[in-house]
């Protein structure tokens, strides 16, 4: 028997929603570990285990503030989480609860539509036209070469642009990994809850400014995993 450590808060809602396993929790002083008993030493990333350690967060975020843990932290009796992680890390994790406290994490993901962004970066490329047509194998990859290049320019001067018009709106910005070639951006925003209206009318504003080009997508609330104190990251 072991705890999957879920996060830690300040208070657990009265509704802890349909909860399966249900949700144990631990205190030390104002701050509170929550978690969830499993079976074994470890917790499977199996659909229905990643699928709960979700619900459990997002469930939470929506009554409190919380700061979330990553999938797979396990360990073996609930003073665990006081000994070894609460009560030493006290200080730094009050200070992050302070930081993320009436803020969401809003992620924001831009993606290129590829023909327009092919032929915007050909008509950038003066040197992209004496390749237009040409069969040879070599005049293709340099062509090819030339368009990856070309994407990867407009990809940095587009996220520039976009962290320009935007940075006046959050309390911090983190910007994720291109894991897909017609990526523009992947970019995560904590915005305060007042401040979300004001937030989002700007992202329609600059979205407005690169369409057709780039297809803008506005995910959340979300649990603050990206603005989360490094601490969480190593004790996890």
């Amino acid at each position: 028997m072991a705890y999957l450590v879920h996060a830690v808060t300040r208070e657990l809602p009265d509704d802890t929603g349909d909860d399966r396993p249900p949700l144990e929790t631990v205190v030390d002083g104002e701050l509170v570990g929550v978690a969830s008993r499993i079976d074994g030493d470890e917790a499977l990333p199996t659909r229905a285990n990643l699928l709960h350690h979700t619900q459990v967060l997002e469930h939470l975020a929506q009554h409190t503030t919380v700061l979330p843990m990553r999938f797979g932290v396990v360990v073996p009796h609930l003073d665990a989480i006081v000994d070894d992680f609460l009560h030493p890390e006290r200080h730094r994790l009050r200070a992050t609860l302070d930081r993320l406290e009436g803020h969401v994490e809003l992620r924001l993901r831009g993606r290129y539509e590829e023909a327009r962004v092919i032929r915007a970066v050909l008509d950038d490329d003066p040197g992209a036209e004496r390749l237009r047509g040409r069969r040879s194998t070599e005049a293709k990859m340099e062509l090819g070469e030339r368009i990856v290049a070309g994407i990867e320019r407009r990809r940095e001067h587009d996220t520039a642009r976009v962290i320009e018009a935007l940075r006046p709106y959050v309390a911090g910005i983190s910007e994720g990994p291109i894991t897909v070639p017609l990526d523009a951006f992947s970019l995560s925003f904590l915005v305060s809850n007042e401040g979300r209206p004001d937030f989002e009318e700007a992202v329609d504003r600059v979205a407005e400014t690169l369409a057709p080009l780039v297809k803008f997508e506005l995910v959340g609330p979300l649990p603050p995993f990206s603005f989360t104190d490094t601490t969480a990251s190593t004790w996890a």
